[in-house]
């Protein structure tokens, strides 16, 4: 089941001929792409001219969510040049009560994964990197990293039955198990996830939600998109939560990639604390875990079975960085 996307003749004539104003082009059809987990409207446009160019936003059917957040997108294209420095070019926005539609470069034709490479994997974590480098100095333009989400999740499960049993539900045949596991760790867990948000390591501009769906390669650069979330927040959080999708595609693990980090960051004087490693390796696991075995959101269908997908690698990383027993494995999705 996918998600229940606007299509290209829902959009109306008006918006449609404002977009190809700012294409420069008359636009000749549109064509309903499929990317990420949400209903946003996401369209590519083909323009009488022969180019393609892509509008992406809230439209019919669209989430309070997604229209949330749309305006903070257009923002980070518009004011944050580490941003546009690894984005597709930003041209520009048409707004009325119905539609807030981006119009951005095509990404057509360039390297989509997975499948990943290691050469793919590591270019990615260097250029992460490199864009964290330089959004260090532009991290005042936008707001603070929230904490809800990020550092209370495995204090969640312990301190809620509930919670621990849709945890539970990921290891069929081996729940007992799985729970002895998380009673013996969870005190741990939740104290170097409460550690994330100390501000005693290196924060900076960070795009918060970096997974393969968010990214292409082009000319052999890493290009990212998707910047609903873009906030200040620590550095390292950025690229751990972006691991487990590397993982749980079938890339490399996060203990082959994080020297591929730790040596950019450190070229430049960067050095992280023993702590901030082990508080976000902590924090994303239990990201997962409040997640991936919980029901399916309606508007969201895909979304759990990617949360699931990216559970188990979290799970091994954190245990492996806070020195904890070897995690269960979960079900088929692990």
């Amino acid at each position: 089941m996918r998600e229940q996307k606007p299509l290209w003749r829902n959009v109306p004539i008006e918006i449609r001929e404002k977009l190809a104003v700012m294409a420069g082009s008359p636009i000749c059809r549109g064509l309903r792409i499929y990317g990420g987990y949400g209903p946003s409207a996401t369209f590519r446009l083909f323009l009488k001219d022969g180019r393609t160019v892509f509008a992406k936003g809230a439209g019919k059917g669209s989430t309070p969510e997604n229209w949330r957040v749309i305006p903070l997108e257009q923002v980070a294209y518009q004011k944050i040049e580490a941003v546009a420095s690894i984005s597709p070019a930003y041209l520009g926005s048409v707004i009325d009560k119905d539609w807030y539609l981006l119009l951005l470069e095509d990404l057509k034709g360039s390297i989509k994964v997975p499948p990943w490479t290691l050469n793919l994997a590591v270019k990615a974590v260097r250029d992460i990197a490199r864009f964290h480098l330089r959004g260090i100095k532009e991290a005042s333009k936008v707001e603070m990293i929230k904490s809800k989400g990020f550092n209370d999740n495995w204090i969640k499960i312990r301190n809620d039955r509930e919670e621990l049993n849709h945890l539970l539900t990921l290891f069929p045949g081996h729940e007992g198990q799985a729970e002895s596991w998380i009673n013996n760790n969870i005190n741990q867990l939740v104290d170097m996830e409460a550690e994330l948000l100390r501000t005693d390591q290196p924060w900076g501009l960070i795009h918060s939600d970096i997974r393969s769906d968010n990214l292409r390669f082009r000319n052999g650069e890493l290009i990212l998109f998707d910047w609903a979330l873009v906030c200040a927040g620590p550095l390292i959080l950025d690229v751990i939560f972006f691991f487990p999708s590397i993982a749980g595609e079938g890339g490399p693990t996060a203990e082959q990639l994080m020297p591929e980090y730790m040596n950019v960051m450190a070229s430049e004087g960067i050095a992280f604390p023993s702590f901030a490693e082990k508080a976000a390796a902590a924090a994303t696991a239990g990201f997962f875990a409040t997640r991936a075995g919980k029901p399916a959101i309606p508007a969201l269908p895909r979304l759990r079975q990617i949360q699931r997908l990216q559970l188990g690698p979290a799970l091994r990383w954190a245990a492996k960085t806070l020195n904890l027993p070897k995690p269960p494995l979960l079900g088929v999705t692990d």
